[in-house]
């Protein structure tokens, strides 16, 4: 991975890496501005009665005419806000009425019911942009966060998904995963993956293997990802760089080797293999060199996901005569059945947090995404409209992938992790996403 030009100048903040993944590299520096060190807003997202932020966009304003508009830079902020859940956007006065200072009149606004304000500015030089933004608490009439990002245009989504990263991060205590990707399988005969922003732009293919692929997963460290694939006519098990340029081997043996899943640390996948007839759970380290078998039941057992402690693994097993969720200690011991309720279960993916599994439930005849917690208690069905599937957690461990049919195609839906709202974000149809880590 080439050394990254993104610098971070805030006090003692470090600098950090830019994606590899954006299809242009950045180069952005970042000013921020003294704040001061006193109230501050938030969210409490672990309260179960909390209610939305009412928060203020004003349209961006540019020193010039140029190839960008602030009225369509500020909805990729509205956009981000709304799709999280967390927020209310409220309509802002256009334009925007300024104290003495040439400050917005917080005062007035506050009239508006809003508990926050986000304005941006822009100025186009040649290929480059210079946006500085602002996020303002209207209650306490003070300037609570600012960004100044220079950086190529063709980046101004990225530049302005950055910031929405810090707003989450200041009112939530957790990052954001805004500048996250989701990779997914087109679906088509051949099935390629593709990979694209969190919020469907960007869309570009990383396989050309003109075969069937299946089950993408991405690295803890964001470099690639694992997939399944019949690129020599058997179901094997194969790396692809972020990039798509390197596609290398990781476990070929004869018959399954299916849904890996790397464990957190990086250092071990787990996955489905049928060396021993019907597939059980393995372990394998990166070279694909078994570690060992987790699993020996009588059924067939698939589709493994780490806990991210790396201490349990949740996998599907049908050894109860219809496909069921099952936890079993990475160090041994007998599997435990969590799903009770419904007599269908597949695809379970374990929330970063540890708290809940998502998973897929038939129910009435469809499918549908739920919750549970891992001892098998607070079952919640998410989805309710068309058939739901491949459920996959960003990496807050609030907001959750998933592929729905609801609109008469097959295509990637992002959803709250209390269903409350769920957005298509794919531009075309496709199956099995993987939501990115934290891009670095």
């Amino acid at each position: 991975m080439k050394p990254s030009r993104l610098s971070i100048q805030s006090g003692n903040t470090r600098g950090t890496g830019a994606s590899k993944y954006l299809l242009c590299v950045l180069s952005l520096l970042i000013t921020v501005f003294p704040l001061p060190s006193f109230g501050k807003l938030l969210l409490d997202v672990d309260n179960p009665n909390l209610g939305k932020m009412p928060i203020m966009v004003a349209d961006f304003l540019s020193r010039q005419p140029g190839p960008l508009n602030g009225s369509e830079l500020a909805s990729i902020v509205k956009n981000d806000l709304i799709t999280c859940g967390l927020f209310d956007v409220v309509p802002a006065p256009q334009p925007l009425s300024l104290d003495q200072n040439g400050e917005p009149d917080l005062k007035t606004l506050a009239e508006s019911g809003a508990q926050a304000l986000v304005t941006g500015s822009f100025y186009v030089n040649g290929n480059q942009v210079t946006m500085e933004l602002k996020l303002y608490d209207i209650g306490l009439q003070r300037l609570d966060l600012g960004k100044r990002y220079t950086g190529f245009i063709s980046d101004h989504r990225y530049m302005v998904h950055m910031f929405d990263d810090r707003i989450l991060e200041k009112i939530t205590n957790t990052p954001g995963y805004f500048t996250t990707k989701i990779a997914f399988l087109e679906d088509t005969k051949t099935r390629e993956i593709f990979v694209m922003d969190y919020d469907g732009s960007n869309l570009h293919q990383i396989t050309n293997t003109r075969t069937i692929n299946l089950s993408p997963e991405w690295a803890p460290d964001g470099k690639g990802l694992i997939f399944t694939s019949y690129i020599n006519r058997n179901p094997d098990l194969w790396y692809v760089s972020a990039d798509g340029q390197r596609v290398i081997p990781v476990s070929h043996r004869k018959g399954l080797n299916a849904s890996g899943r790397f464990a957190p640390n990086g250092n071990f996948i787990a996955l489905s293999l049928s060396v021993k007839s019907i597939p059980k759970i393995f372990i394998i380290n990166t070279e694909g060199n078994i570690i060992k078998q987790l699993t020996n039941g009588l059924g067939n057992d698939i589709s493994p996901s780490w806990s991210p402690d790396g201490a349990y693994i949740a996998y599907v097993s049908d050894q109860a005569g219809s496909p069921q969720i099952y936890v079993v200690p990475v160090s041994g011991g007998e599997p435990k059945r969590i799903t009770l309720s419904t007599s269908y279960n597949t695809d379970p993916h374990w929330s970063p947090k540890g708290d809940m599994l998502a998973f897929t439930a038939k129910i009435d005849g469809r499918f549908q995404v739920c919750v549970i917690r891992p001892d098998g208690t607070d079952f919640k069905v998410l989805t309710n409209k068309g058939s739901n599937q491949d459920p996959s957690w960003a990496p807050d461990g609030r907001m959750i992938a998933f592929v729905s049919n609801r609109e008469g195609v097959k295509r990637i839906f992002v959803m709250d992790s209390k269903g409350t709202v769920q957005v298509a974000v794919s531009h075309v149809p496709g199956r099995s996403p993987a939501w990115s880590p934290r891009l670095k």
